[in-house]
């Protein structure tokens, strides 16, 4: 049996609210036969936005916003069904600090922690290695009287064979 497109059923593939950046995936399906062909439109705007049941808007802008309808027709018809889009939220300058933040407290200062943490279990283990240095021991040197000076002590044994001599 060959029938019109019934309204069609168009839905958004996005989180629960829309932030302007963001990609909004709407899709469009409708009962017909012979299958319908699908065309999407910006309400106020004579041209089409797409052809095809799925229809992506990439970077999401305030400019987006607004009403789009899909069409669904096939040689016995057509038939359409609107969808209101609006940016919820805005991200700005804080909001990127923000999320730029969360992701450096998130990621970043772990990883940094476990450097720290390598780092220092390494230098334990290369201090536990090496074996503590020996105090140095120190020799008293003690003085032997016949190592002493010994050129003098041949003088005076000479100085006193000559004086034994002379006697």
């Amino acid at each position: 049996m060959f029938n019109a497109p019934k309204l069609p059923s168009v839905s958004v593939s996005s989180s629960a609210e829309i932030v302007e950046g963001s990609s909004v995936t709407l899709t469009c399906s409708s009962d017909a036969n012979p299958a319908a062909n699908y065309t999407w439109y910006k309400e106020d705007e004579d041209s089409p936005k797409a052809s095809g049941q799925i229809f992506i808007i990439t970077d999401f802008r305030a400019e987006h916003s607004g009403s789009y309808y899909c069409e669904a027709q096939n040689n016995r018809g057509c038939s359409n069904s609107t969808l209101h889009l609006t940016v919820v939220a805005v991200l700005d300058k804080t909001t990127m600090i923000i999320r730029y933040t969360r992701w450096t407290l998130v990621v970043v200062i772990p990883i940094l922690l476990l450097l720290v943490c390598l780092w220092m279990r390494k230098k334990k283990a290369l201090s536990s290695t090496t074996e503590p240095h020996e105090p140095i021991e120190t020799v008293e040197l003690h003085s032997y009287p016949e190592y002493e000076n010994n050129s003098n002590s041949a003088a005076q044994r000479e100085d006193s064979e000559e004086q034994e001599d002379q006697v």
